[in-house]
């Protein structure tokens, strides 16, 4: 099944939904819908948000269902919050890095792993 494209494939800008049909009867609706938040993410993201819930949250599972490491966990979830909106909160990506690094939450290399990674 074809998801809704969320942004116009000619100039990049936002779209919204115009026409929902009810495929038993044909009523259709027209109106301006808005897209949920997770309608921005690709397939493979919506897998990986999908998966985390499954996992409960747990950063090791998700490194052994994936076979990827914290660093690459982490930085996909970053992604996942700059796409769902949720990564500006007042605080700059490294910042959010640097704080984990001296809550010792991830070591050193981590840290230069998911900043180098965000740069690419």
């Amino acid at each position: 099944m074809l998801k809704v494209p969320t942004t116009c494939p000619i100039c990049g800008k936002k779209t919204h939904v115009a026409v929902v049909k009810c495929d038993s009867c044909g009523t259709t609706v027209n109106n301006k819908f808005d897209f949920s938040a997770f309608d921005r993410l690709d397939d493979k993201q919506t897998e990986f948000v999908l998966s985390f819930i499954e996992c409960e949250g747990s950063i090791k599972e998700m490194e052994k269902k994936f076979g990827i490491s914290y660093p690459t966990v982490k930085a996909r979830l970053s992604d996942i919050k700059r796409v769902l909106g949720l990564d500006d909160r007042g605080k700059s990506y490294r910042m959010q890095v640097l704080d984990d690094l001296g809550n010792g939450d991830i070591d050193v290399e981590a840290a230069l792993k998911l900043i180098k990674n965000k740069e690419k």
